[in-house]
């Protein structure tokens, strides 16, 4: 087992590599860093370490998502559901596109910093309106609760914004609640639903039951199996781990409009994207386009590579279609 030093030391060495990378070396191309960098995750065995501290000590009140830590040319909205927030996020240009974003985590881990980037750079590059739902975590809340306070802040949105072109977006676990969320609002025959959906290795079975994902263990530096299976049990509380609202794999798959899947095949989350792939192309009223990187660490827009600039454009033209 490796020491608190060690992974320092591994920190170090990923910051060094991104500085030496990014700021001296123009010629490095971006599959040479991404791939320094999934080395040594994989050295540090960070998949482990990171894994025990979302289950013991989720950390609450980080503050990434306050109004002030935004981009002084963006304008912040804000709306507040009992202790919930939603920021929204525009520039002084007005557009109809307005993507509803759920971050990653586990469903246990606030959104970070990389989050806030994200969305600044998609919403300074586009004028685009973003929505950044602060949704409920486990373990203090589940599933059922995380669904009620979305669905609400979504009929905020609505009367806000009557004429916008909604997309939902997440990445992690919060493509399996974008997804999850569609298919609620299908199902329950919602007179606005999204037609454009974006999905960033998107965990879309908390129960990891689908049996090819054995062979993906030793090749996801980021995620550890079975600390998600538990993370998993623990936001679902009373639902089986295949109910939608928790797995959406399970969910309806008709109707849903467009889906666009990015996964890497380093991920846990691959066989499953793969299968929702496939079970959507045999949908009617669904269409499902996935978009596979080879080799990247899983969440990969989050990290400062050209692929996610790369990522970023090809949302933005999927949304643009």
């Amino acid at each position: 087992m490796k020491s608190k030093n060690t992974i320092a030391i591994g920190l170090c060495l990923i910051s060094f590599c991104l500085f030496v990378q990014c700021k001296t070396n123009e010629n490095t191309t971006a599959s040479k860093k991404s791939q320094s960098i999934y080395n040594i995750l994989k050295l540090i065995n960070f998949s482990d370490k990171k894994s025990d501290k979302v289950l013991t000590d989720p950390k609450r009140g980080k503050k990434h998502f306050s109004a002030n830590r935004f981009d002084k040319d963006l304008i912040i909205t804000e709306h507040k559901i009992n202790d919930f927030k939603a920021l929204t996020i525009t520039t002084k240009n007005i557009s109809k596109a307005h993507i509803i974003f759920f971050h990653g985590g586990a469903y246990f881990i606030e959104a970070s910093k990389a989050h806030r980037k994200l969305i600044e750079k998609i919403c300074l590059t586009t004028d685009y309106k973003i929505t950044y739902i602060d949704y409920p975590l486990a373990p203090e809340n589940d599933a059922i609760t995380t669904h009620k306070i979305t669905y609400e802040f979504y009929q905020i949105l609505l009367k806000k914004h009557p004429n916008d072109e909604f997309i939902l977006m997440g990445d992690s676990a919060g493509g399996g609640l974008a997804l999850a969320f569609l298919q609620s609002l299908v199902t329950n025959n919602e007179k606005t639903i999204p037609q454009k959906t974006i999905l960033l290795s998107p965990w879309l079975d908390v129960g990891m039951k689908n049996p090819d994902i054995k062979n993906y263990i030793d090749k996801d530096v980021v995620l550890n199996c079975q600390r998600l299976i538990k993370c998993g049990k623990i936001y679902a509380r009373d639902l089986d781990t295949e109910n939608p609202l928790v797995s959406p794999i399970y969910g309806e798959l008709n109707n849903l409009g467009t889906i666009k899947i990015f996964v890497s095949t380093h991920e846990l989350f691959y066989p499953d994207c793969l299968k929702l792939d496939s079970l959507i192309s045999e949908a009617s009223g669904s269409i499902c386009e996935t978009k596979v990187m080879e080799g990247m660490v899983h969440d990969w827009i989050l990290f400062p590579f050209d692929e996610s600039e790369n990522c970023i454009k090809e949302i933005i033209e999927s949304i643009e279609k």
